[in-house]
C-alpha cells in the first residue's frame, strides 16, 4: 500500500506542479501582453496646457487660422489678440490681418481666427499672377502678354475651365512655349 500511496503522491505533485507553471506562464503573458497592447492616443493638434486652476489672472485663448503654430495658449488677463498671435508664433505670409483688430482685448477661453487671404493661398504665390482669376488687365502685367492674349487666356480659361496646370497655359493660342517661358516664374495656380 505504501508503494501505491507514494505513486499517487508523486502523481498529485507532478499535476499541482503543472498547474502552478501554467498559472504563473498565464500571469507573466497577461502581464506582458497588457502592458505591451495599451493603446496609443493619437496626437491631438491642440497643443497641452497645463493650467493652474488658482491662477485666475490667466486666459485660455484658441488662436487658429494663419498662424505659423496653431493651438491653445495661456495668456495673462488683459492681453489682446496681438498677444496671442504672438504666442502662436506670428501670423503667416499670406494672412489677412486686415479684418482683424489687433488692438482687441481677450476674454479666458476665446477663439482667435486669422483668416488666409483668398488671393494669395501659399507663400510662394506672393506677387505672382494667377492665372485662373486674374483678369485682362493683370494679365497685362505679364511679360510678353498683351490686350489680345490675355483675352485668349480668359477665354480660354471660360471654354475649359481652370487651368489644371502652369504647362497647360502653352495650349492657349498664340502663347508658345518662348513666351511660356518668360512668364512661367512669374504665374501660379
Amino acid at each position: 500500500m505504501d508503494k501505491w500511496k507514494c505513486a499517487m503522491e508523486r502523481k498529485y505533485f507532478k499535476y499541482i506542479l503543472l498547474a502552478g507553471m501554467v498559472l504563473l506562464c498565464l500571469l507573466l503573458f497577461y502581464s506582458c501582453g497588457s502592458e505591451g497592447k495599451k493603446e496609443k492616443k493619437p496626437e491631438s493638434p491642440v497643443k497641452q496646457v497645463e493650467r493652474d486652476t488658482a491662477a485666475k489672472d490667466q486666459y485660455l485663448v484658441y488662436v487658429s487660422g494663419a498662424v505659423a503654430a496653431p493651438g491653445v495658449y495661456e495668456l495673462l488677463e488683459g492681453s489682446h489678440v496681438f498677444d496671442a498671435v504672438k504666442a502662436a508664433g506670428d501670423v503667416l505670409p499670406y494672412a489677412d490681418v486686415d479684418g482683424v483688430n489687433m488692438a482687441e482685448a481677450l476674454h479666458d477661453c476665446e477663439k482667435v481666427y486669422i483668416p488666409l487671404d483668398p488671393n494669395k493661398t501659399s507663400p510662394d504665390a506672393l506677387g505672382k499672377i494667377n492665372i485662373n482669376k486674374a483678369g485682362r488687365d493683370e494679365l497685362q502685367t505679364l511679360p510678353g502678354v498683351g490686350i489680345k492674349t490675355a483675352e485668349k487666356i480668359i477665354a480660354y480659361r471660360e471654354a475649359h475651365g481652370s487651368f489644371k496646370s502652369k504647362e497647360e497655359l502653352k495650349e492657349v493660342p498664340t502663347l508658345g512655349e518662348k513666351k511660356y517661358e518668360k512668364l512661367s516664374s512669374k504665374i501660379t495656380l
